[in-house]
């Protein structure tokens, strides 16, 4: 039992750092962002490489956050009636919805996202625009971020069992 507390604090440790890490993206994001406003309001010179680039950055803060979100409990949840529920009830609750929605979801999206990542591999996929850029190490960001997003799921789920079993909150 020890291992496995251990291993899933290894786990929340590491999506932790990612997430603090990768929550820098965001200052890219922002500077982007106000970097196209300026070229294309008061310079009137849109460029054609800032929408892609901007797109790609939104698309790696959020795949590579959904493991770290998780680990903080701040994805949307529907709470009218989950707040009323005693703790063990919510605990099945919580076990089940891994079981029928959450786990099944990001391992399908994990094995997709691999299959869509190295087709992208393969072809070496450029963008259709002018600025041509290469595709395929975002569409990799994919099967990472869900393959994050499953670790913290799994450890959310194991605790959850071990509360029902032995009645030990972790």
């Amino acid at each position: 039992m020890d291992k496995i507390k251990a291993i899933m604090k290894k786990v929340e440790a590491l999506l932790d750092k990612i997430g603090k890490i990768v929550s820098w993206v965001f200052i890219i994001l922002v500077g982007l962002s106000c970097f196209e406003v300026f070229t294309r309001r008061f310079l009137g010179k849109p460029t054609i490489w800032t929408h892609e680039i901007l797109s790609y950055t939104f698309c790696a803060l959020i795949l590579l956050t959904m493991g770290y979100t998780q680990l903080y409990r701040g994805h949307a949840n529907i709470d009218v009636f989950y707040d009323r529920l005693p703790e063990r009830k919510k605990v099945i609750v919580d076990v089940v919805n891994y079981l029928i929605f959450g786990l099944p979801f990001v391992i399908i999206m994990m094995v997709d996202g691999m299959i869509f990542a190295a087709t992208s591999w393969l072809l070496q996929e450029r963008t259709p625009s002018a600025f041509n850029a290469i595709v395929y190490p975002a569409k990799t960001l994919l099967p990472i971020g869900f393959a994050l997003f499953f670790l913290q799921l799994l450890v959310d789920f194991v605790k959850k069992i071990i509360y029902l079993v032995k009645g030990e909150q972790l």
